[in-house]
């Protein structure tokens, strides 16, 4: 029995290669954080602490710690000495009277989960595309040295169907120095998964016929392989997040991938989406397939948008809530890898879009981990839509929430910033209150494509502008619910970045655009008033927003608030729905001229986004 129990406890967790400390580069990294004042020393045990010694030249940080965890506990001391890195371009630094005062302390690093990281999504039009697939290397560069910063020990990014030569060239020194600095590597692309321009292994033809699938499948992996230099390879399953292919036959896909993949030192894990429209009588939810392959095939089990694991309500995708992610989660940690995959943004036609500040990024996502915590559950990858408008205090909070001395506090990024708790404590009931258990998500989100088309199956369950016009029951509801809403904003609050200061004054004109335009539905003889005002408040957005286009932070210099051409599905960055207010023009246009098609003023390609 014990030798029983000894083989499941192996097979359930991941078995990524050990990456050796390479102190040259940690060196060189804290040189670049504060230049000419650190030396470090390191030795190897399992207390994973770190003292801060003062001399008169250098000062000397002395790391004791496991090799995985040696450059977790350099920066947790560094963090520990005031050296804090929200954003990748923005380190806040203390004095050298600051540190100094701590001389002689001893900071130990306590991990919540043993693997801990992002997942870029470079399917959207990002950053990180400028970064890993064009012209702006020092941005992927950042984003690794901002990860190892903030004890981030895993990263993962979308491939784009583009020559993998290319991939080669310009993801190796990222992954080289991601590797240097202690933070494995991973690739997400698709057996036959043709969604978005995805990198996939075999062709539509061979996936829908199996006709020389497994020599495509064992060619190209093993190209794929040969020409990145990665700790763990991520497989999706079908050929789009909605469509399937032969179950009996994804599972030996699965099945061969990872036999591959495991002679040559990789691990292999697969995305578990919350598509709940494919059934099979045999296999059941689709999206389930990976129980049945190898124990060593692991899983990345996925939530979507602010609703987590424990939400009872999470209506996306033709689900009530995640109950059946979170079963499945807890069953297969017993016997295969298994890391949690929600999202910290998203982006189509919802947060990102609009753009909407949303608290409960930062609560929801602190109670999962507490959660996966409590179960023992070994890792998160966190799928991340971008750092702009506000994405970076969702991953930053995050990143800081694996060290367990934060006992999993949503505000933890927050006070270390200085904010008021007081203030942003109305702000997390409020939205908590409002937004998710109200529902008024639903209302100050926007509508896409596949919303507009499906009435069984949307992204979010809502109803569209088209229904609100000819429904005077549920209009009347969401009137009497954004008023409600509206009138009960706190308005005694202090926000101390300016940043986010407008994020959240965007979030509640929104929430009062939403009012607007639905009482313009009401009566014709009212509707030009009303449309008055929501155009009113387009312009105070505008106005807002436009110092936001200038920071930093938000990737002007990039073009991700422009239209701009890239290698993905969208000819446009990531932020220019918002900083355009796209949505917010869209519909009430619609509203203005009471026309509903869902293509008026489309801005997605859909035939490249599908084929």
């Amino acid at each position: 029995m014990f030798f029983l129990s000894l083989i499941f406890s192996l097979i359930a967790h991941a078995n990524l290669r050990e990456l050796p400390i390479n102190l040259g580069a940690l060196q060189n990294d804290v040189d670049l954080i504060y230049p000419s004042y650190f030396t470090l020393e390191v030795s190897t045990d399992t207390k994973n602490s770190a003292q801060f010694i003062c001399s008169k030249n250098k000062h000397l940080i002395k790391i004791s710690a496991s090799t995985a965890e040696t450059p977790s506990t350099l920066y947790k001391a560094l963090r520990e000495l005031g050296f804090l890195f929200p954003h990748p371009r923005w380190q806040i630094t203390p004095s050298r009277k600051e540190i100094e005062s701590k001389c002689g302390q001893t900071y130990s690093w306590k991990p919540t989960l043993k693997y801990r990281g992002l997942h870029l999504h470079t399917l959207h039009p990002n950053e990180w595309v400028r970064g890993f697939f064009m012209d702006k290397p020092e941005v992927a560069l950042e984003i690794v040295r901002w990860s190892a910063r903030n004890t981030f020990n895993i990263l993962d990014v979308s491939l784009l169907r583009v020559p993998l030569d290319d991939i080669s060239k310009k993801f190796s020194p990222p992954f080289e120095l991601a590797k240097s600095l202690g933070v494995h590597t991973g690739v997400s692309l698709g057996v036959a998964f043709h969604q978005q321009n995805s990198f996939k292994l075999i062709s539509l033809f061979e996936a829908f016929t199996g006709l020389g699938s497994t020599s495509s499948l064992k060619e190209n992996l093993q190209k794929l392989i040969d020409a990145l230099d990665t700790s763990f390879i991520v497989l999706e399953a079908g050929t789009s997040e909605f469509t399937g292919t032969n179950p009996k036959k994804t599972i030996e896909w699965l099945n061969l991938a990872q036999e591959i993949i495991e002679k040559n030192g990789r691990a292999l894990f697969t995305k578990i989406h919350v598509s709940s429209n494919q059934k099979d009588e045999k296999y059941g939810n689709y999206n389930f397939l990976p129980q049945h392959a190898h124990p060593q095939v692991g899983v990345l089990p996925h939530t979507v948008m602010f609703y987590g694991l424990e939400d009872k309500i999470a209506p996306m995708y033709g689900n009530k809530n995640f109950t059946a992610i979170r079963e499945f989660t807890l069953s297969e940690s017993k016997k295969r890898p298994t890391w949690y995959y929600p999202e910290t943004g998203y982006w189509v036609a919802m947060d990102v879009d609009i753009p909407l500040l949303l608290t409960d990024y930062l609560r929801t996502r602190a109670q999962d981990l507490k959660f996966l915590y409590d179960h023992q559950i070994e890792g998160q990858l966190l799928f991340s839509t971008g750092h702009g408008f506000g994405g970076w205090l969702y991953d930053w909070t995050q990143a800081l929430l694996t060290d367990l001395t934060y006992n999993f506090d949503p505000m933890v990024g927050l006070k270390l910033l200085g904010e008021e708790p007081e203030s942003w404590q109305k702000l997390f009931d409020y939205q908590q209150k409002h937004f998710k258990d109200l529902g008024l998500i639903s209302m100050i989100s926007a509508a896409n494509l596949q919303d507009e088309f499906s009435s069984t199956h949307r992204i979010h369950d809502r109803f569209t502008m088209k229904e609100l016009s000819q429904k005077d029951g549920e209009r009347e509801h969401e009137i009497s619910l954004l008023r409600s809403a509206a009138a009960l904003w706190p308005n005694d609050i202090k926000i101390k970045d300016p940043d986010l200061s407008r994020l959240v004054l965007i979030t509640r004109l929104r929430l009062e655009f939403a009012l607007q335009l639905r009482e313009s539905l009401r009566r014709d003889s009212e509707r030009e008033g009303n449309l008055k005002s929501s155009n009113l408040l387009i312009k105070q957005a505008e106005f807002i927003l436009a110092e936001s286009r200038q920071d930093s932070k938000n990737y002007a210099d990039l073009g991700m608030q422009d239209e701009w051409s890239n290698p993905t599905s969208y000819q446009f960055g990531y932020l220019y729905p918002s900083a355009s207010l796209y949505w917010w023009k869209r519909e009430e246009r619609m509203v203005r001229e009471l026309s509903f098609w869902p293509f008026t003023e489309n801005i997605y390609d859909v035939l490249d986004i599908v084929f």
